[in-house]
């Protein structure tokens, strides 16, 4: 069965429905898809549209529906696969790597001690884009910006400058650069944790530019 087939299948959960816990999901859903992976990893699919990932002895629910385009990054080089990539493949990949993103995601919230709420696609991003922005606004001061921006990818330099230096929106900005909007919060979160590797205290940004 392919992604798209899956969609087909599977309902579209209500807009402000609340997340099943992956306990619930696993006792009460239908299942109509489960794929097993290795070391106690997989992932299924349920007739009311959510997912279930559990790998290393952690799991997380999350929608099948909004898995759609995906931004793939490996050592500082960053690729955007776009929705139409995973229809035609068998179901259980795109959501394996939402999956596994998810886990990492709450994973560093948890050592940031932090709460990030990822009951609803929405909420998720617009946690996310909370963090980086408040991470990248600190570091990044008007004067001498581009010095500070040289430890950036190229496309994370020009979300930096759209999103924060021009002050434009998420929706434009993915506008511009030809990508969706989760797209651009993807890279902009990228580009907070290179910053916050080269500067892991602020100040040190400030003396940075201050050098040059």
């Amino acid at each position: 069965m392919t992604l798209q087939e899956l969609k087909e299948i599977t309902e579209i959960p209500e807009h402000g429905r609340k997340m099943p816990t992956a306990r619930n999901l696993r006792n009460t859903g239908r299942l109509v898809a489960e794929k097993e992976l290795k070391n106690d990893t997989w992932i299924a699919a349920y007739q009311n549209g959510y997912a279930l990932y559990h790998a290393g002895g952690h799991s997380t629910v999350f929608p099948v529906h909004t898995c759609g385009d995906y931004l793939y990054a490996s050592s500082g080089i960053s690729s955007y696969l776009p929705e139409h990539f995973f229809a035609k493949e068998p179901w259980h990949i795109r959501l394996v790597l939402e999956g596994e993103d998810r886990l990492e995601r709450n994973q560093r919230a948890k050592e940031q001690e932090r709460t990030v709420s990822y009951s609803a696609i929405s909420e998720e991003w617009e946690a996310m884009e909370d963090v980086c922005a408040k991470t990248v606004e600190d570091l990044l001061e008007r004067e001498n910006m581009e010095e500070l921006l040289k430890c950036l990818t190229e496309r994370q330099r020009m979300a930096a400058r759209l999103c924060f230096f021009q002050q434009k929106t998420r929706r434009e900005a993915a506008k511009e650069l030809g990508i969706t909007s989760p797209a651009v919060s993807a890279i902009l979160s990228q580009a907070a944790r290179r910053l916050r590797k080269q500067y892991p205290d602020g100040k040190q940004a400030v003396k940075a530019v201050a050098a040059v």
